[in-house]
């Protein structure tokens, strides 16, 4: 693990307000190294804002304090969960990382499980715990890629190299962070989502591809409903983003959310195919959905 001094330097660094953020955010790096070294990552490929931080931001994007992935084949989450146990059994370059009982769970649905691993170190020996979410809704619609992580400054005193990590494309990442946005209120999606509203996108991919994930998770999708949302901003938890983001940069909310309504405007496009799947909360249009499955795997 990084000193304390080493931490506290990069917390300085990148404005952050509390330097246990910054911990978590190394300690995260670790914790994808000995995944990776032990095989586990192979299952899975990588999403979320931990993801897009480490794969497609670096220091432009907010901290998370979180892992997310989408399993790339079914498996079954004992052996994952035994393939992680045997990994935290020694300290791993300092940090002992550990499963506690009763820490897995599974959502109400079925369609993800998590772990909560713990870890202690030298100077932190209460210790804290990462939540670590597997989604196996359905497997990666796009193909998925395997990018280096961005460069921080604390990697130059790491005993290792970080690996390249299997990503989601990031159109399907976007996509989850829409889905995300129409279903909770939570305000880093919409902040994730205004850092590349501005960014040339796929837009017709994008725009299958959460009609698509909305379909799996048996809801419906009223784009404008959506942008409403947008518009207004208030059912957003603006608070819960001050912790993650430097602490000279203003959260802007009017301009995060205009920008957001401006960059996904081409949501409400949606083709007949889009739209019948759209409505389809019951799950019930399969020609429908199959069809717009198949232009997504023509065109990539």
């Amino acid at each position: 693990m990084l000193t304390r001094v080493q931490v506290q330097r990069y917390a300085n660094e990148s404005g952050l307000r509390d330097i246990m953020i910054a911990e978590k955010e190394t300690v995260l790096t670790f914790l994808l190294q000995l995944l990776a070294e032990r095989g586990i990552l192979d299952k899975l490929a990588f999403k979320g804002g931990t993801c897009l931080r480490k794969m497609f931001l670096g220091t432009q994007g907010r901290f998370s304090t979180d892992l997310d992935f989408t399993a790339i084949e079914e498996h079954d989450h004992e052996d994952i969960i035994l393939a992680m146990m045997a990994a935290f059994e020694q300290p791993y370059h300092g940090i002992q990382f550990a499963i506690p009982d009763g820490s897995y769970y599974e959502t109400q649905d079925g369609l993800s499980w998590g772990v909560n691993p713990t870890y202690t170190h030298d100077w932190n020996q209460a210790g804290s715990e990462i939540k670590l979410q597997i989604s196996r809704r359905e497997t990666p619609t796009l193909p998925t890629e395997r990018r280096p992580q961005i460069t921080q400054s604390y990697f130059r005193f790491l005993q290792f190299a970080p690996p390249d990590i299997a990503c989601l494309a990031l159109p399907e990442i976007l996509a989850e962070k829409l889905r995300a946005c129409y279903q909770r209120n939570k305000a880093r999606d919409i902040f994730d989502l205004g850092m590349f509203a501005t960014r040339p996108l796929d837009q017709a991919l994008i725009r299958r591809l959460v009609v698509l994930k909305l379909w799996q998770a048996r809801d419906s999708f009223d784009p404008a409903r959506l942008m409403r949302k947008f518009e207004d901003g208030r059912e957003f938890d603006w608070d819960d983003l001050r912790q993650l983001t430097n602490r000279a940069i203003a959260i802007d909310r009017d301009a995060i959310t205009h920008t957001c309504v401006r960059g996904f405007r081409f949501l409400e496009d949606l083709t007949e195919d889009e739209r019948i799947v759209a409505g389809d909360q019951y799950q019930r249009e399969r020609a429908a959905v199959d069809q717009l499955r198949a232009t997504l795997q023509a065109n990539h």
